[in-house]
């Protein structure tokens, strides 16, 4: 029997004979595997000639190599088995990775050494793959966070790559020039061998077993030394504030921090600050600030970090107050890190911070611990505490003594400036002054979520409306989520907002905690979920409930401003990201308060209570929490119902939902949701096969083919009770009208292809997706959402068994049947867009 794998101790490196640097870790518990691979190389290490020429090939390694042509390259072979990949590139590496099924390792494996040893750099596919790159720059030109960065990067010295361009664009990739092609070729030959690369391995197999898997990369990428690469002095100028302008955002201040020649334990340590300064615990930065109605939120980040030097930004939001007194707010900052970096404040947060990392590492996914593990320095139980307080302090006393090179991001009105790369808006400000305060800062009150000593006990007898759901996770893990249902009524929008508000920072501790909790407004309920460290999900469920019945006075206020920031498309995230979140409301068709701002009182909490009842799910947890859990259960508002809401099959017809509110963007953001037809498992198991067998060309021709944009899939996907099929597309180019008709033909176009699509072939995919259908024991995550989403649509707990063994029955008329639904809307077509509708047929 395997033993449990400790979850803060760092895998050993290993290094092969060709130079390869290897780490491997068994996860017997596991029901997943995944690969890492970091180059180190990246965008700071291409010729200044090319900028984005790092970005480009990391593209282009996805379009197929020798052995593996782009269908049965790793990304569809990855998307055909049901797991997930991606790749980044950074300024002096980029990582390639994804997670899978355990017994297709191997196969996954054997694709993703091929690609980054023999990729295929088709000149066609790269004139193609230009384009979606150029799309990609296009909508990280509308990213607040990407704009940032480049407008901080004016006031530092130019010399230095930092203030470069590198995302890449149609104008710095001249593909079909000569020169361009031979620095193609030398970078990929320079950097992509054993010397400049580690490989990291995760899975449920043993380690000799991942060490032979590890060993096919010796024969498969070439040797060659490792290379060292120097970086200019790293210098900007503290002289003046900037002032960008960001049209839809919040207001926000940004303090850069420049340092160099830091020790080696600044990485680990600046995870240790970066955990302060975010915290959102009592008598912390952001809650004092919080408090002083200055800003809503604190966090940190670091764009740049290479040999020793690197670029720190904090991150405030502020609101209207703060915008006024921005001084006070940088002067509040600086003061608090003069009180950090006390010694005394060591010890009792450092303690604190060993808790919070050690628990986020339990139960986290094969993949999520590569991307912890990759990181040399990164925290483990044996980690050299000396040397990261020392770098602390040093890290710390160069911030205070340099000072911050303040920008003030909202929309004022800025001119243009010039750049090589993003446009922007940018303006000079002197420096303000304020008056220094007293502050009296306290060491952030501990998370008392993280010293669970929970009295266990067995349940007794739990109310019928909770269902529990064995076995009992190896792993230490457990699942609960609970739905409420409102009789007298659907509360308005913006009461979800109070509480949401009322919950923000425990979701910030339960999230150390090792828990997620996800508070969700689905139109036609409330659903709360706590996912992870079983012991101390029932201490958070007690405490966050007195929350939901009486949230305090100041999150009324809040409410009202977040309900209205909700009802406009903002520039703080993707598009299609914002319009992902709005699709459950629209389905269930809930038409919210004529008086938003009126409903939102401390009696229309209790009343709405009152009418609310729920049901809920419990998975994984020991018999022994059963007594707490339920006591916890028991202080929930509303009244458990006698039995849970049938959802019943209906066509939605063709409704279009313009959520523009007017404003005319530089991007189409569009989702087509088809609802299932019917709730039988014969239909789901039909449409979840041809959604699995539409991704990967739907992909290729919306996205490779026509270029439409740099963020299109499709998949089989469920928003709240209404399980179908979701197509997004976010288009620079297209406009809403268009990316529907591209969909239709690729449609008809699929109902073609389907008709000489052998019969083997069909019975293959719908074999292997019926083996991964039914989420294992062993995936505590999966099985519980599998169970929860099926409870949502209002089916029986056995229904995944049910529609894996319809899959097994499939054959190509079946699908073709499906297909045929899907095209005719027999479920109903509902489009979320940010244009108006095309034509009288759309609702």
């Amino acid at each position: 029997m395997h033993q449990l794998t400790d979850p803060a101790q760092r895998p050993p490196q290993l290094i092969l004979t060709s130079g390869l640097r290897v780490r491997l870790l068994s996860l017997p518990e596991s029901s997943h595997a995944a690969a890492l691979v970091r180059i180190h190389a990246g965008s700071h290490d291409v010729p200044k000639a090319y900028p984005g020429l790092a970005h480009f090939l990391e593209h282009l390694l996805f379009l197929g190599s020798r052995n593996y042509y782009a269908t049965h390259s790793l990304m569809p072979f990855v998307q055909r088995c049901g797991g997930q990949l991606n790749a980044s590139t950074r300024e002096r590496h980029t990582d390639y990775f994804f997670q899978l099924p355990p017994d297709r390792l191997e196969e996954g494996l054997l694709r993703l050494l091929d690609m980054l040893a023999s990729p295929l750099l088709d000149p066609a596919a790269q004139l193609r793959e230009r384009e979606v790159l150029h799309a990609e720059y296009l909508a990280r030109a509308q990213d607040a966070e990407t704009l940032c960065d480049a407008a901080l990067a004016k006031a530092f010295d130019q010399v230095h790559p930092f203030t470069d361009f590198h995302a890449g664009n149609r104008d710095t990739l001249p593909v079909d020039e000569a020169q361009f092609q031979q620095a193609l070729r030398d970078y990929h030959r320079r950097f992509y061998h054993c010397g400049q690369i580690e490989l990291l391995l995760a899975g449920p197999q043993q380690a000799d077993e991942l060490q032979h898997l590890a060993m096919l990369a010796d024969g498969a990428l070439a040797a060659g030394p490792a290379i060292a690469r120097k970086a200019p002095s790293l210098r900007c100028s503290r002289d003046f504030w900037l002032r960008l302008q960001l049209d839809n955002t919040q207001p926000r201040l940004h303090l850069a921090f420049a340092l160099e020649d830091m020790p080696e334990h600044c990485v680990p340590a600046l995870d240790h600050l970066f955990t302060w300064l975010a915290s959102e615990a009592p008598a912390g930065l952001a809650q004092r600030l919080c408090d002083e109605e200055l800003c809503l939120t604190v966090k940190a980040r670091a764009p740049y970090w290479y040999a020793g030097q690197g670029v720190v930004i904090i991150e405030l939001t502020l609101t209207e107050r703060g915008l006024k007194e921005r001084a006070v707010v940088v002067d509040a900052v600086l003061d608090w890190l003069r009180f950090f970096s006390d010694e005394a404040c060591w010890q009792p947060c450092r303690d604190e911070y060993l808790r919070i990392r050690r628990r986020s590492l339990q139960g986290s996914e094969p993949l999520t611990r590569l991307r912890h593990w990759v990181e040399p320095l990164a925290w483990s139980d044996n980690s050299d505490e000396t040397a990261i307080r020392h770098a602390l302090g040093v890290l710390l006393g160069q911030m205070i003594a340099s000072g911050p090179l303040v920008m003030t991001s909202d929309p004022s009105e800025c001119g243009p400036v010039e750049t090589g790369g993003f446009p922007l808006r940018l303006a000079f400000e002197p420096q303000p002054r304020a008056e220094s305060l007293a502050w009296s800062w306290q060491q952030p009150s501990p998370n008392p979520w993280l010293r669970t000593n929970t009295m266990r006990r067995e349940k007794s007898r739990l109310d019928p409306a909770l269902r529990w759901l064995g076995p009992e996770a190896t792993n230490g893990q457990g699942a609960l989520f609970v739905r409420w249902q409102f009789i007298a009524g659907q509360p308005p929008v913006g009461l979800w907002h109070v509480l949401w508000d009322a919950l923000r920072s425990r979701i910030w501790a339960a999230q150390q905690a090792g828990v997620e909790l996800r508070f969700d407004d689905l139109g036609d309920s409330w659903t709360l979920g706590l996912s992870g460290f079983a012991e101390a999900i029932p201490t958070i469920l007690g405490d966050i409930s007195q929350l939901l019945v009486e949230p305090p006075v100041a999150s009324f206020v809040q409410g009202v401003q977040m309900a209205e920031r909700a009802g406009t498309l903002s520039g703080d995230d993707m598009l299609i990201r914002q319009l992902i979140k709005r699709l459950p409301r629209l389905l269930a068709d809930v038409t919210p308060e004529v008086d938003e701002q009126a409903a939102l009182e401390r009696s229309a909490v209790s009343r709405h209570w009152q009418s609310a009842q729920w049901q809920g799910l419990a998975i994984g947890f020991p018999s022994s929490l059963g007594g707490m859990l339920g006591d916890a259960i028991s202080t929930l508002p509303g009244a458990p119902a006698p039995a849970v809401l049938d959802s019943l099959s209906r066509s939605m017809g063709y409704r279009w939902h313009d959520v523009s509110g007017g404003s005319v963007m530089a991007e189409t953001a569009f989702l087509l949701f088809c609802p299932l037809p019917e709730r039988d498992p014969e239909c789901e198991a039909s449409w979840r096969l041809l959604g699995r067998l539409i991704e990967g060309d739907f992909f290729r021709r919306l996205r490779s083919e026509l270029q439409l944009g740099y963020a299109v899939f499709s998949r089989f996907s469920q928003f709240g009770s209404y399980p179908g099929m979701l197509f997004a597309v976010q288009s620079p180019t297209a406009s809403a009208a268009q990316i529907l008709g591209y969909i239709q033909v690729f449609l008809d176009e699929f109902a073609m292809r389907l008709v000489d699509q052998s019969a083997e072939v069909i019975e293959c995919a719908a074999d292997e997706l019926s083996d991964q259908h039914v989420a294992g024991p062993a995936d505590l995550r999966a099985r519980a959402e599998q169970a929860w989403q099926n409870c949502l649509a209002g089916h029986d707990i056995t229904r995944p068994t049910q529609v894996a063994t319809a899959m097994r029955a499939l054959r190509r008329a079946d699908l073709a049947a499906a297909l045929e639904a899907l095209r005719a809307a027999a479920g109903g077509w509902v489009v979320v867009t940010n244009a108006a509708a095309p034509g009288a047929c759309w609702s």
